[in-house]
């Protein structure tokens, strides 16, 4: 009697031994895989974190700050004019035609002028010039003409510039308005915020050559 209650206690402990063991393996099963997928969430969240910071900051650097100068003024004087030209002329038609009994006093004065200009983009400027030309003696003639310009090489330190000007210019010698125009075939600008302007190959109302300084607002 005591044999068989020994064995069906051992036959007890032995089953119950073998379902604690299986209940851990299943336990360990679980929590293995528990934290696998909290791993890999915290993997996950951390490449998108990362992602995102990368997108981020993408978009900040892909964004281009604006660092045009819009704005220029500058000043400029100019020989050999449109009007100094007309006056040379004027001058030696006047004493041929009257056999030198008259003379007209031409003065040569050459031309200041002063400019304004609103940049568009790199390249296209558009604005607004003040003559001044005082070609002959008892008088003068003020000019203002729309401009129009094409930046070459805006952002570099030499920056070549073609250039047309047209509009009126206004007498104080017959009270009468003319019509006036310049071009500039190769102008220079030399420098950056301030700079040296040169019009070189020129013809009108600035003078076949003039020169000047500039500053970009």
């Amino acid at each position: 009697m005591f044999k068989k209650i020994l064995f069906a206690t051992i036959i007890s402990l032995f089953f119950a031994s073998q379902a604690s063991a299986w209940e851990m393996g299943e336990y360990v099963k679980n929590k293995q895989a528990g934290e696998g997928i909290e791993a890999n969430d915290s993997s996950w969240q951390s490449s998108s974190s990362q992602a995102n910071q990368i997108d981020h900051s993408m978009a900040q650097t892909s964004v281009p700050k604006d660092t045009l100068k819009h704005h220029s003024v500058s000043f400029t004087y100019g020989i050999f004019t449109m009007t100094d030209v007309a006056a040379a002329y004027a001058s030696v038609a006047t004493a041929i035609y009257s056999l030198g009994t008259a003379e007209l006093q031409e003065s040569m004065f050459g031309a200041f002028s002063i400019d304004y200009g609103y940049k568009f983009n790199e390249v296209v400027e558009a604005g607004l010039v003040f003559n001044y030309a005082h070609p002959f003696v008892n008088g003068s003639f003020y000019t203002i003409m729309p401009k129009f310009k094409l930046n070459l090489n805006n952002e570099g330190f030499v920056n070549p510039f073609i250039e047309f000007d047209a509009g009126i210019s206004i007498t104080n010698i017959t009270s009468g308005v003319s019509p006036m125009f310049h071009v500039t075939f190769l102008g220079l600008e030399i420098g950056r915020e301030f700079n040296i302007i040169l019009h070189l190959l020129s013809f009108g109302q600035r003078g076949v050559v003039s020169a000047g300084i500039g500053v970009r607002i």
